[in-house]
């Protein structure tokens, strides 16, 4: 299938390798060119302008990083014609802007799904993101064969803007389990009382999650370079939660404290580096 890839950053680029190597021939788009040489050594075509690699192609995959960044690339050029073809919109957005995106892109005679992705760079490489996908369930069928060479967990959750809302349920518990567990081990480290002891009886309780050791040498060591997710996107998602929540009427006092500790980490000059480094905004010794 020739497809055409938007925004080859942590999670695109791995992304777009994997359609690749599925068989699939990419035209290439990201604001950093240099980000996309991976890709050109594998045969992609790398375009200057969002606008020229939208219109190589009739499919068009977005993992641009939000919904400004995805407006200024497929729908601040008039002169752009996005008739016939299908944008499948791959990044984390609030519902009601996937919706308006729907909206926008109908009226210009695209089409739309929104197919947010579970999990991070191990599980692109490994092939086994869990992809959630809103829309028609008539173009889910026409596109689940890309889905599938992404990952292999591949959900149809209703009408766009169902998969964004799940997206951000599944965030929520990302930031917040993360923040949880940086306070336990913090507390303990400044107190100097045995982490490794706190860890054997976290594992063997109700209590455990696998991220908490995913990313426990991290915490150990202070050092949250070579990011999976990096902490200043973690806030864009925290955001989008606040604004998304409190619309439902869910008290948003405990992801306010999340997002000040994101916002303290990223004060100390952690913004870049791993999700994780929310530990730098809680422990402050």
């Amino acid at each position: 299938m020739n497809i055409t890839f938007l925004g080859t950053g942590l999670m695109g680029l791995p992304m777009a390798e994997n359609l690749i190597k599925s068989g699939n021939k990419l035209t290439v788009y990201n604001r950093t060119k240099s980000k996309t040489e991976p890709l050109a050594k594998l045969g992609a075509e790398v375009c200057e302008y969002a606008a020229e690699a939208v219109s190589k192609n009739e499919v068009i995959i977005s993992m641009l990083t939000d919904y400004p960044a995805f407006e200024d690339a497929l729908l601040s050029n008039s002169k752009l014609n996005l008739n016939d073809k299908t944008i499948i919109q791959m990044s984390t957005i609030a519902p009601d802007e996937s919706k308006e995106l729907q909206t926008r892109l109908n009226e210009l005679g695209a089409g739309y799904l929104e197919a947010p992705v579970l999990g991070s760079i191990p599980q692109v490489k490994e092939r086994t993101l869990f992809v959630l996908v809103g829309g028609s369930k008539e173009k889910f069928e026409k596109f689940k064969p890309i889905f599938d060479q992404l990952g292999d967990k591949v959900y149809f959750v209703g009408e766009v803007g169902s998969a964004s809302s799940i997206k951000l349920a599944l965030n929520q518990l990302i930031s917040t389990m993360t923040a949880a567990f940086s306070m336990s081990h913090a507390y303990l480290k400044n107190a100097n009382a045995d982490t490794e002891i706190f860890m054997e009886i976290l594992r063997g309780s109700a209590l455990y999650s696998p991220t908490f050791d995913k990313k426990l040498e991290n915490m150990d060591k202070r050092d949250f370079s070579n990011p999976n997710f990096p902490l200043k996107h973690l806030l864009k998602d925290v955001n989008l939660m606040l604004s998304e929540f409190e619309k439902e009427g869910v008290n948003v006092s405990p992801l306010k404290g999340v997002q000040h500790a994101i916002e303290k980490g990223i004060e100390l000059g952690f913004a870049d580096d791993d999700y994780s480094a929310i530990y730098n905004g809680i422990n402050l010794k």
